[in-house]
């Protein structure tokens, strides 16, 4: 099971800069308010990373947290799809809900254009209380196989 701390290890390893952020709480979705200990999270920089299910495989999808899949626009770009459920995430990736840190994943990575042109990333860290901050540049150049696309639904 990933953790935070192997998580940590990992990037560590990997040379990438990051900031931890703590939570007072504990929470499964990108946080809507600043409820860290040392008031380093913004809302507005969180992002999500879900995990679907195609024909070739699991692919993750990196949006901001506040923004929802449009469903055609994803299909276009990886044919039919779904969200994996938990015990997937948990047996197949070593993830809970709410936790996945893209830089640790070895997967495909389709990164939304409206997540790319953020500057900061507050993203998973392997525990629902704990996050990591890390420039938008660092971590996309970190990604195994990322890939700018536009998949967020269009209000």
């Amino acid at each position: 099971m990933k953790t935070f701390e192997s998580i940590k290890e990992t990037l560590e390893a990997r040379g990438i800069k990051f900031e931890v952020v703590t939570f007072a709480d504990i929470a499964i979705s990108a946080r809507t308010t600043d409820t860290s200990i040392d008031h380093n999270y913004n809302p507005e920089k969180s992002i999500k990373t879900l995990i679907i299910g195609t024909k070739n495989g699991f692919v993750g999808v990196i949006m901001k947290g506040s923004d929802r899949i449009d469903q055609s626009k994803l299909k276009a770009i990886v044919g039919k799809w779904s969200v994996i459920d938990g015990e997937t995430l948990q047996k197949q990736l070593g993830y809970i809900p709410g936790t996945i840190c893209p830089l640790d994943l070895d997967l495909p990575i389709l990164i939304d254009e409206s997540a790319n042109s953020l500057d900061i990333w507050s993203m998973g860290a392997g525990a629902n209380n704990k996050g990591f901050n890390v420039e938008t540049a660092i971590a996309v150049s970190s990604l195994k196989d990322g890939k700018i696309v536009s998949v967020k639904q269009d209000l």
